[in-house]
């Protein structure tokens, strides 16, 4: 079951909750509150499409998704989304169209390159069986990612996205979902 929403915010309380893509639609695209949307099933829509495009590329460990669309805002923009994929695998991608692919992802580019309401990144899951003793460029690189984007999707801009980022907009205010889609099988 997903954690409901903040009355007094309209936000995900604070935390990561794992959840089902089922779950998000039935709760996000699918419930009545949400019947005067004018874009929330168009934005899944192209949810939906976008993971299913870099799923062709790489199996996805992942995805955590977060924003706006996440709230009681009758009408967001986007979905804001991060997808994992396990290094090793991803090292393996040669075809020139798969990795520009994954850059697309990676850079935040899939909205102006497709028109999908996606605000994507790609990152990738280094598996180190004695984490507190990784050393490697590739571990620091995963931890470094993973405490980055959590850090990120518990804050909440407080004013335009034009206007400069104030002190408050750092506060951790909301959580965030991740939803296992390939698995973390390791390699």
């Amino acid at each position: 079951m997903l954690p409901a929403l903040d009355e007094q915010t309209g936000l995900l309380p604070l935390g990561r909750f794992g959840a089902s893509l089922e779950e998000i639609k039935s709760h996000y695209v699918d419930d009545p509150r949400f019947a005067k949307s004018a874009t929330r099933a168009e934005i899944w829509q192209h949810f939906e499409s976008a993971t299913d495009g870099i799923r062709s590329v790489v199996p996805v460990v992942c995805v955590w998704v977060g924003g706006s669309f996440l709230t009681d805002k009758i009408d967001p923009d986007d979905i804001d989304l991060v997808y994992w994929g396990e290094d090793v695998l991803v090292d393996q991608v040669t075809d020139p169209k798969d990795r520009y692919i994954l850059q697309m992802f990676g850079m935040n580019q899939v909205r102006p390159a497709t028109g999908l309401r996606v605000d994507t990144r790609y990152c990738l899951w280094h598996v180190f069986p004695e984490a507190d003793r990784a050393h490697s460029v590739e571990h620091q690189s995963y931890a470094l990612n993973r405490g980055y984007w959590d850090d990120f999707w518990m804050r909440k801009r407080n004013g335009a996205k034009e206007d400069p980022p104030q002190r408050p907009d750092a506060l951790p205010q909301r959580g965030y979902f991740e939803v296992t889609l390939d698995g973390f099988h390791g390699v």
